[in-house]
């Protein structure tokens, strides 16, 4: 940055440009609080400081790890009772958690419809050609029953 430019900010475009996204999200960001532009130019430019470039910087990155809005707000503004390192830290290991559990889910899920396909593969040839239960996996409710009395 020239020392011109150092002096009285970089406007939005720049800093979009420099940080590789968009003024429209920069915009959004200012928008929920998470950036604020230092001062405003003689004609009603935002412009930007170096300390905002570094929470912009900062913004983008922690988006990066798919942060909600809330969590990012809760990570760039100080509330002096933990270090923002912790808080990161303790986002991770909740994300981590979930994702775990998630996985979990998905993995019985996987062996379940795998399952229900190995039985579905698996129905004998007596059966009518648009069966399903064994894929239900429940007895073959398929075949007509008769209802005439055997004596």
């Amino acid at each position: 940055m020239d020392s011109r430019r150092q002096a009285r900010g970089l406007r939005i475009g720049e800093l979009a440009k420099l940080l590789g996204t968009t003024t429209k999200t920069l915009r959004f960001y200012e928008q929920i609080g998470l950036l604020e532009p230092v001062q405003r130019s003689d004609s009603a430019y935002r412009l930007y400081d170096d300390h905002a470039v570094e929470t912009a910087r900062l913004v983008i990155g922690l988006r990066h790890l798919e942060l909600t809005i809330p969590e990012l707000q809760q990570l760039v503004h100080e509330d002096g009772s933990t270090t923002r390192r912790r808080r990161l830290l303790a986002l991770m290991d909740e994300r981590l958690r979930r994702t775990y559990l998630e996985l979990g889910i998905l993995q019985g899920r996987i062996e379940d419809l795998a399952a229900r396909h190995a039985a579905l593969l698996a129905t004998p040839r007596d059966r009518p050609p648009d069966c399903v239960c064994d894929a239900l996996l429940r007895a073959c409710t398929c075949q007509p029953i008769s209802l005439a009395k055997t004596s």
